[in-house]
């Protein structure tokens, strides 16, 4: 683009300064050259050294405007080669200043040239600055959508580093809370049950080492060793108990729970495929399988239709794949995502995951999550 303008630039000086020796008749072709060539030199210092300096662009607009008084021809049209040159580095102010000082050495440069050379010089000139502001303005455009595209993507990488921060970060929560679990547990078996035990072990040392000769001092040593054994073994039951998962959470989130229900409810035939090897997942991930499924069942029923819900669960080693398709009616318009479609995206996009929409034999709604294998506690 710089290399278009300042060729640009060169050309609106040389094309009317050859023009110009065709159309008039000089005393001397030579120092018309030599002012030529000095104006050219004016204006590539100008470039290279001296580019934002405000009295070499207004030596520039008075050398134009002398070459163009004095040599006259189509001369005029070198001034829009120094506007090209300032509507990019001045402010709005200083623009319309240097414009309006540049329009009258031209309108007085042009005092001896036919009148329709005014009307000519006038109306390309202002159309010229009408284009540089136009261009000026997209450029800027096109630099702010650069700008906001930059500042998305840095946006983008960011959410995406504290996604992976926050699933990394469950994943301890997690693992830490199953520790400390266990450890509170070992603790309890170690302090409460293992004490007994070794408590019953040496009263039941003394009752065998009494029992010849007080039978019923041993005899009732060692009911109490059978009570405490019931009590310790009552203990034992409770912490494992505490070990197993409550079966209420563990249905909380479940697909047969569901199915079960929206069945019973809205008497709708839906049938679930397991495939694969099924192992336990992170709760968040059962949560969103349970949420996707039942906004895709809702929305078949509702807008569809549909009679028969057809749910594939397919496990595979690095993600879990869920596909809800139905029977119900189909839309040949492209699907708009409304707030469920919406909301399932969004749940999915937290961990990674992605929602795909198929409208070809029948409308399906697939879900896909990576697969973070959640081991219980042992």
């Amino acid at each position: 683009m710089i290399n278009q303008l300042l060729l640009t630039r060169y050309l609106l000086i040389l094309v009317p300064a050859i023009a110009s020796m065709y159309l008039e008749t000089y005393r001397s072709n030579d120092t018309y050259a030599l002012f030529v060539l000095l104006f050219i030199g004016l204006t590539e210092i100008r470039r290279t050294h001296l580019p934002n300096t405000g009295w070499m662009l207004l030596l520039e607009i008075g050398c134009t405007g002398w070459m163009s008084y004095h040599y006259e021809g189509v001369w005029f049209i070198s001034f829009f080669s120094t506007l090209l040159t300032y509507i990019s580095n001045l402010n709005r102010q200083q623009q319309f200043g240097v414009l309006l000082l540049q329009l009258f050495v031209l309108n007085l440069s042009l005092q001896n040239q036919p009148s329709m050379y005014f009307t000519i010089a006038n109306v390309l000139f202002i159309a010229l600055a009408i284009l540089s502001f136009q261009f000026q303005r997209m450029k800027k455009n096109k630099d702010d959508v650069e700008l906001l595209y930059d500042q998305l993507r840095k946006q983008h990488y960011e959410l995406d580093e504290a996604r992976l921060q926050l699933m990394d970060y469950a994943r301890k929560v997690e693992n830490i809370a199953q520790t400390e679990e266990r450890n509170r547990i070992s603790h309890d078996l170690h302090d409460d049950l293992g004490h007994k035990l070794i408590r019953l072990k040496m009263m039941m040392e003394a009752s065998l080492t009494i029992l010849p000769s007080q039978p019923n001092k041993g005899t009732e040593m060692l009911r109490s060793v059978r009570d405490q054994l019931g009590e310790s073994m009552e203990l034992l039951r409770s912490t494992v108990r505490r070990l197993k998962p409550n079966e209420r959470s563990l249905q909380s989130y479940s697909l047969s729970k569901l199915i079960e229900g929206l069945t019973r409810e809205n008497a709708i035939d839906i049938e679930l495929d397991i495939q694969g090897m099924p192992y336990d997942l992170y709760p968040s991930l059962e949560y969103i399988l349970y949420r996707n499924a039942q906004e895709a069942i809702s929305n078949a029923i509702r807008h569809g239709a549909a009679t028969h819900i057809q749910i594939t669960l397919h496990y595979a080693a690095n993600q879990v794949t869920m596909q809800v398709s139905n029977n119900g009616t189909r839309v040949l318009e492209p699907t708009v995502k409304g707030l469920g479609l919406s909301g399932m995206e969004e749940r999915i996009k937290v961990i990674g995951g992605q929602l795909l929409i198929s409208n070809e034999e029948h409308f399906t709604v697939t879900t896909v999550l990576p697969a973070f294998r959640h081991n219980g506690v042992n």
